[in-house]
């Protein structure tokens, strides 16, 4: 990204190389996923980081309003923290975007199970009124006064492909901070943040890469996000029992217990080209190989008993 006139930022093109940066607004929201549900989605030589069979999982849903492939929305679901020695990062078990060259560059350079989708937000208006409305009687005046209108926003996610759609799930926004619509008060206070995460493993990239997403932001808590399913038409495909297994576990990544949500608002996301991981017992077997070739550096013989 450089500098353009009035102070305002151009993006750089996925092309142009990393890192790529992205700028826009995002919730991130952690929740209890049961470890034998990531287990199956997480490549079986990584460890996933567990205690009382959870682990933590959960999503990330952006609106990037510039970024190598332009204005998109994103969800990314969480399956997981996996540990491959010497560190632990998130595992994503699907990524949705409404854009295909994001897409694209998801798949083929940083081995993301990458998918189109459309973004449909619902809006609508719910009256609310203090408990003791039920109760009591209250002037019209106090009535007018004391209740409120709030707009709900939902996201509802539909998977497509070619001429297929498959609906998968809505994401129910309770808190319009994420819509753009800042309440009165404090903003949050400004961060600098690392996200950490693995990806690879697929038949393009079949390496284990590892990538960072390096943000400056302002970070808020907010009420957790509530998502439910969405149900098939008869128009649309259901997939094959795989994959509605595999669509089921996304499910309940999405919908465990939530622990905590965060606005990520005014964000400026770079994010660095993949890099491969070695193992730790890869990097073993490459140390004694280079030692097998110079013996001289090697462990020193053990002197054997003279007779």
């Amino acid at each position: 990204m450089s500098s353009g006139s009035g102070g305002e930022l151009q993006a750089r093109r996925y092309s142009d190389g990393p890192p790529w940066i992205f700028t826009g607004r995002a919730l991130y929201q952690l929740n209890l996923v049961k470890a034998e549900v990531a287990r199956r989605v997480i490549p079986p030589e990584l460890k996933v980081v567990q205690a009382f069979g959870y682990t933590l999982g959960g999503f990330y849903l952006a609106k990037y309003d510039s970024s190598p492939a332009g204005v998109f929305e994103e969800l990314v679901v969480l399956a997981g923290i996996v540990w491959n020695p010497p560190t632990s990062c998130a595992w994503a078990a699907r990524v949705i975007v409404n854009s295909k060259e994001a897409c694209d560059h998801g798949i083929e350079e940083v081995g993301l199970p990458s998918r189109t989708a459309e973004f449909l937000l619902k809006t609508s208006t719910v009256e609310r009124k203090p408990w003791w409305d039920f109760l009591s009687k209250i002037s019209a005046l106090r009535k007018r006064r004391e209740s409120s209108r709030q707009i709900n926003h939902a996201v509802d996610i539909v998977e497509s492909g070619g001429s297929l759609r498959r609906p998968l799930c809505s994401i129910e926004l309770l808190n319009n901070a994420f819509m753009g619509a800042q309440a009165k008060g404090w903003p949050g206070p400004p961060m600098k943040m690392s996200l950490p995460s693995f990806s690879g493993k697929t038949e393009l990239q079949p390496d284990l890469l590892k990538y960072s997403c390096r943000m400056n932001c302002r970070i808020r808590p907010i009420s957790p996000a509530r998502v439910s399913t969405l149900e098939s038409t008869v128009e649309e495909d259901s997939g094959s029992s795989q994959t509605q297994q595999l669509d089921a576990d996304v499910l309940s990544m999405l919908t465990g217990k939530p622990i905590v949500a965060l606005v990520f608002d005014k964000m400026v996301m770079h994010v660095d080209a993949p890099t491969v991981v070695v193992a730790e017992n890869e990097t073993v077997k490459r140390r004694q190989g280079l030692l097998s070739r110079f013996p001289r550096f090697g462990a020193p013989a053990v002197p054997t008993a003279s007779a």
